[in-house]
């Protein structure tokens, strides 16, 4: 059965793979350069606009396979030859391609950004792909949808189910800063995403979920192509555009076919973990939480004496560790595995900055 996943996984590693040393001769030729800086690790520039590769074979995969094959459907409705989920999927992530490049040339600011980030869900979301109910332990569910009204436009009228539509748009906006902030050590947001698209295509196979199976493997491909120039030593960064690009395909892969966020949070804790402690701190230090700096775990543990490249394979480890025990796991055991994970976070926090202060105090001795 998994021979039928092997087409797609090779024909996106591929042309993800080609397309990606194409963007890198491009982005070298017209000087588009990732330029060092006391927040950044990198020595010297290096081309950016990795997310143009991810893309673009994204694009090309999907509508190669929406045209060629009934497999890439997620319920009733077609626009042209397009399931309707897919082609708002698509538009929201053409949007965030397009916001994504204009920052890595010239830059955007962090609340337009994120004000881009909110309209990109809100299409995916306006398609019906959301959040409509969370498990709860010992087999018991929340209703999302139990609140909605109606809404008119164009003689046309929709029901906004307000707690789902929300949790959904919050879901894939965390997602996408997550992984934007991810992307500060070479391979670490292409290794993660591709452990994360991994757990949900394993976990959709098991649940007979071929779409949403199909759609995680070639997630896979494209990011399994791109990662090799990607990481450690990187000869090409993501950029904002595939850093929010990974993010956004991560949030929605985990809703298109049913809620898996317990799933992906396992797998994608620690990253989430840590957006939300340095969004907190920033917030009790009184500058902004969209502001970036070097304080994030996978710098933590950089100071703490780890190679760039010691310190993504430690938080790939963590990622695929709890990640296989959400695939064998049922919900009881994956809110258990979920408390676990929380305390470890705690811990790795509280060791790192342990060792942090004593590197201080050593050098000042």
């Amino acid at each position: 059965m998994l021979r039928a996943y092997l087409p797609p996984l090779i024909i996106s590693a591929l042309i993800s793979g080609g397309l990606t040393y194409y963007v890198k001769v491009m982005a070298e030729k017209f000087r588009l350069f990732d330029q060092p800086s006391p927040r950044k690790i990198h020595p010297r520039p290096l081309p950016r606009l990795g997310g143009v590769a991810i893309v673009i074979t994204f694009l090309i995969v999907i509508l190669g396979y929406a045209l060629a094959s009934p497999r890439l459907t997620f319920g009733p409705g077609q626009i042209w030859f397009l399931d309707k989920k897919i082609l708002a999927m698509l538009s929201g992530l053409l949007l965030l391609l397009i916001v994504g490049i204009i920052d890595d040339i010239r830059g955007v600011g962090p609340v337009q950004k994120l004000f881009w980030q909110i309209v990109a869900a809100s299409i995916v979301v306006s398609a019906g792909v959301s959040i409509s109910f969370l498990r709860l332990p010992f087999g018991s569910h929340l209703d999302l949808t139990t609140l909605n009204f109606p809404f008119c436009f164009g003689g046309n009228c929709f029901q906004i189910e307000i707690w789902a539509d929300l949790l959904s748009v919050f879901w894939i906006v965390l997602l996408v800063n997550t992984f934007n902030f991810l992307d500060g050590l070479d391979g670490l947001a292409g290794g993660i995403a591709l452990i994360a698209v991994g757990v949900i295509f394993f976990l959709s196979v098991s649940l007979g979920q071929d779409a949403n199976a199909l759609l995680a493997i070639i997630i896979f491909g494209v990011t399994l192509g791109f990662l090799p120039w990607n990481f450690n030593p990187a000869r090409i960064f993501l950029g904002d555009s595939g850093s929010m690009a990974l993010g956004y395909l991560v949030g929605v892969l985990a809703m298109i076919s049913g809620g898996k966020l317990a799933t992906s949070f396992l797998v994608l804790g620690i990253p989430v973990l840590d957006v939300g402690w340095v969004i907190l701190r920033r917030l009790f230090m009184g500058i902004s939480p969209l502001r970036a700096d070097r304080r994030h775990l996978h710098h933590r543990l950089l100071t703490a004496g780890l190679s760039q490249k010691q310190a993504v394979l430690f938080l790939y480890l963590i990622s695929a560790i709890f990640g296989s025990i959400a695939v064998i796991s049922k919900t009881n055991a994956k809110i258990t595995a979920t408390v676990f994970l929380i305390g470890l976070m705690a811990a790795l926090a509280l060791t790192l900055v342990i060792l942090e202060l004593r590197r201080r105090g050593n050098k000042n001795a």
